[in-house]
């Protein structure tokens, strides 16, 4: 009776297991492509560059696609053409949780027409969307047009000038209204709502707005989101974003952060930065730009090596180092190389360093301080002429 019993236990949870394991949840996404030869569908991740990252290809075979994956937490990407890879195309706002998802995708030019049903998240974004455009963005677009035929006008005559530079000053006033009642009404939404939906709109504004965005609101909003999506990666992406543009400004203290040379050997910045004058040189064998103002450092480094100054190198490489090993070994670059593979250690994101950017530099002193971004030889010799006497 006991043996049966115990076989019975045993064939219970068996049952239960493959029962559990064929009904859990995962992100699955069925598509059809309309009128479009394209061969793939393209999913990109925040803060991914196009060229340069492992980004998520769905093969489009007959029109048709699909893909399945499980989801630790739910995300948000961008729905781009396999083509888009030759260079940016038209892009398409989508999110992912462990639910059934259909699409429907047109041509770029008729973008606008795709469909998606499925999932809570893409049902607010959907819903987001058609308030924002009935509030505000149809009032933008009509001020704009306005403007825009203001300002195409043949008329020159004085009275003329005058008559639509008022005309165009009233409606740039009214636009000024509209965006910051926009501002308002997603910022009241982002307070009631803090979902992924949500954290995207923080994300995007990070990435693509750094130049004109609100710190304080910035710090505010990662606060809600952060708490409302406790262990979401999502989370240490926007605080190095947020503490980058935030810190990574002249007079302010280097970011430390640790890396591996070329033989795998981890260096910490802060162990080669002590009672020196550094220049911190990110860059990336893809990068031609940045290639070529790092080689216009090697007569400086050459004639200041012994004096209290030195370069550290960073080469961001995706997959492999294959490509950065050959490259330096052409190019002999004198000075110290580290690697970042496959943004493991988020130096780019701690120096500011947008989507897509290939590198940039950084001049810091010998007690930490940022006294230079991308500077020039010339700049860089003219701080060490003044600063090594």
């Amino acid at each position: 009776m006991k043996l049966v019993l115990k076989f019975s236990v045993i064939l219970f949870t068996l049952v239960y297991a493959i029962f559990s394991h064929e009904n859990e949840k995962k992100c699955v996404i069925n598509g059809t492509v309309i009128n479009s030869d394209t061969k793939s569908i393209l999913l990109m991740k925040p803060n991914q560059d196009l060229s340069n990252d492992s980004l998520i290809e769905i093969p489009v075979i007959k029109g048709k696609f699909h893909y399945e994956t499980k989801l630790q937490n739910p995300e948000a990407v961008l729905l781009l053409l396999g083509e888009a890879k030759n260079g940016l195309g038209r892009i398409m706002e989508l999110f992912l949780e462990n639910e059934t998802i259909t699409l429907t995708i047109y041509p770029e030019k008729d973008f606008d027409k795709n469909m998606v049903q499925g999932g809570k998240l893409n049902a607010e974004y959907k819903k987001f969307k058609q308030n924002e455009k009935l509030k505000y963005i149809s009032k933008i677009k009509q001020l704009n047009d306005s403007i825009n035929v203001l300002n195409n006008t043949d008329k020159y005559d004085r009275e003329t000038l005058l008559n639509l530079s008022s005309k165009r000053k009233l409606l740039e006033d009214k636009l000024k209204l509209i965006y910051a009642e926009h501002n308002e009404w997603k910022q009241k939404y982002i307070n009631e709502n803090p979902t992924i939906v949500s954290y995207s709109f923080l994300l995007n504004e990070l990435i693509y707005g750094k130049e004109t965005i609100d710190i304080n609101l910035a710090k505010n909003n990662y606060d809600k989101l952060s708490k409302a999506n406790p262990k979401h990666p999502y989370n240490e992406l926007a605080l190095n974003m947020i503490n980058a543009i935030d810190n990574i400004k002249i007079g302010k203290n280097y970011v430390d952060f640790s890396a591996p040379d070329l033989n795998g050997n981890i260096v910490n910045l802060s162990d080669k930065i002590k009672g020196r004058i550094v220049l911190l040189d990110l860059w990336s064998t893809w990068c031609s730009p940045c290639i070529e103002k790092s080689r216009t450092m090697v007569p400086v480094y050459n004639e200041y090596k012994n004096k209290g100054f030195t370069i550290i190198g960073v080469g961001g490489e995706s997959k492999n180092t294959d490509r950065l090993t050959k490259f330096l070994e052409k190019e002999k670059w004198p000075w110290l190389n580290l690697v970042e593979l496959d943004k493991q250690n988020k130096i780019w994101q701690k120096y500011s360093i947008g989507n897509g950017g290939g590198g940039g530099m950084f001049l810091i002193d010998d007690q930490g301080k940022i006294i230079a971004i991308d500077p020039t030889a010339e700049e860089v010799k003219k701080e060490l002429e003044a600063r090594l006497r």
